[in-house]
This record gives C-alpha cells, structure tokens and sequence, in this order.
C-alpha cells in the first residue's frame, strides 16, 4: 500500500509528538529524583494544609482563624438554614448586607456579638480548604465557603 505524503507528515507529526511526551514526562519524573527536601512551599501544600494546625478533633487554633478567616468572607448557612455572608475585618468589625456586628477570638474559639442578640455565641471552628465549619456544644452549627477578600464590598 502506497502512502500519500500529507499521511507520512501526519504519522511522523503523531511520532514527533508521542516522543515529545514521552521526553516530558521522563524528565518530570526525574526532576524529583534525589530531592530530600520534604518541605513545600505555600503553592505545593495541600488543601489540607489546615490540617498541620488543627488539634487532635480538627479544629484550627486562634493564629489559623486570624490568618484564614480575618480579612476574609464566609458565605454559608447556619442551623436551621438561614443563609449568610458576612466579612470579617481586622478592626473586629462584621460587615454583612444590611448590618454590622463584632468579632473576637477567645480560647481558640471564633465569637460574635450582634446587637440583636442577648448574648456573644463562640464557635469552634474546622477549616478544609475553602470549606468552613462553625462548631458549638459538639455539634456543627452552621457552615461555610471562605471566600478571599470582600468581593461585595461590605
């Protein structure tokens, strides 16, 4: 069988290619050849990263919840599903939609004080990733996706 030339260039393109891969990813394999550095950098680490500051139950200390949560937003709900998106500035202030309130951090636990309210409600707090739990009494009470910055200007 007599092969036309535009075929010969398509089967030496798929060669050059496939051996263009191959090269790759032989190179990539050895690129970790003989690193005994077991550190990462912050860009390697995993989504789990939280997970080195977390206790024994999962819960994050007060540095991981000033460093993950403050200056950011939380967008979720709260038992039984009443949605939120709220901004934690450093100042202490909680900014959402139509109201403000106040943050602190005590005893590793996150806690809120809204004018309405008739007393301050600390959380302990799970953070995997972007995602957010707030924990009281042994129970989850309300979750949430971090969210970098204040997207809605609150």
């Amino acid at each position: 069988m007599q092969q036309t030339p535009s075929l010969l260039a398509a089967r030496s393109g798929a060669a050059r290619y496939a051996a263009f891969a191959i090269a790759t990813s032989i190179a990539l394999v050895l690129a970790g050849c003989g690193n005994n550095d077991d550190s990462q950098s912050a860009d390697e680490a995993s989504p789990n990263a939280d997970a080195a500051t977390a206790d024994a139950d999962g819960f994050v200390n007060a540095d991981t919840i000033r460093e993950r949560v403050i200056g950011n937003t939380v967008t979720g709900t709260m038992s039984p599903d009443s949605a939120y998106t709220e901004f934690y500035a450093p100042d202490g202030t909680i900014r959402g939609p139509s109201y403000q309130a106040r943050w602190t951090i005590k005893d590793d636990q996150m806690c809120f004080d809204y004018d309405e309210a008739l007393q301050i409600d600390c959380y302990r707090v799970k953070i995997d990733g972007r995602s957010l739990e707030w924990h009281r009494q042994g129970e989850v009470q309300g979750k949430g996706t971090l969210v970098e910055g204040n997207p809605n200007n609150f």
